[in-house]
């Protein structure tokens, strides 16, 4: 699979939505109420979707349909940031229960920490249809780092979830904080990553290519017509990327 979409030419991608939290509890700072929301809302928005006839997948099953020659004009891909414990907990369930699959980015070094998913989480969701992919080692900024610092952020946060989850190989990598540099699109192509993900427009360097994708940034305060509307505005303006 890696080697045919390598071939390609363009990607044309579907809206990619960005989750971070997933909670019963708001927090108490604004930054982390952004990038929370409740497990009523997501099943929400799911439903949503999916009573419109949009589906929602992970980057490995977009993939898969891109290989197989398959439509992706009508999904959107879900990815959820960084390998929160209550992704495991509360959004986990609700994506089972929408038969929707999801790409959980993870930074690798936190797994089994505090507040984070362990290595059973991952296997778990992993044998249930989701996607884990990278996310780094640690979270640092790439952008701030020398070529051997990167080189060891990309390839072993690659190669951890490969050896410890029985990966053939990676759907794609999410830079921590959306940034990256000329060096970093380098050394992705090097480790034969066929997809990178950023967070908004500001971070990508001309010309744009399938290591740049920029993702849609589900926010807590939105309300289900604020959501509704980035995702229809969205599919109005798919991403084509050149490989």
């Amino acid at each position: 699979m890696l080697a045919f979409l390598l071939s390609l030419t363009t990607y044309v991608f579907p809206p990619v939505l960005m989750y971070h939290r997933v909670d019963v509890a708001s927090p108490r700072d604004s930054i982390s109420r952004d990038l929370t929301i409740t497990p009523e809302m997501l099943a929400a928005q799911l439903h949503y979707l999916r009573a419109r006839g949009i589906g929602a997948i992970s980057m490995a099953d977009f993939e898969r349909r891109v290989r197989l020659k398959e439509p992706t004009n009508r999904d959107v891909i879900l990815t959820f940031d960084d390998g929160y414990a209550d992704q495991y907990e509360y959004a986990f369930p609700v994506l089972e229960r929408a038969h929707a699959d999801a790409t959980f980015y993870i930074v690798t070094r936190n797994i089994g920490r505090p507040a984070h998913v362990t290595w059973r989480d991952l296997q778990v969701m992993l044998g249930n249809g989701m996607d884990i992919a990278p996310h780094g080692l640690t979270h640092d900024d790439l952008s701030e780092m020398n070529d051997a610092a990167q080189q060891t952020e990309i390839e072993l946060s690659i190669l951890q979830l490969e050896a410890r989850l029985k990966l053939r190989t990676v759907s794609s990598y999410a830079y921590p904080s959306g940034r990256f540099n000329a060096d970093t699109l380098r050394i992705e192509r090097e480790a034969g990553v066929p997809v990178a993900v950023t967070t908004d427009l500001r971070n990508v360097l001309a010309p744009p290519d399938a290591l740049e994708v920029v993702r849609i940034r589900v926010r807590g305060a939105w309300t289900l017509d604020e959501f509704a509307t980035a995702v229809r505005r969205a599919l109005e303006r798919l991403q084509v990327l050149p490989q």
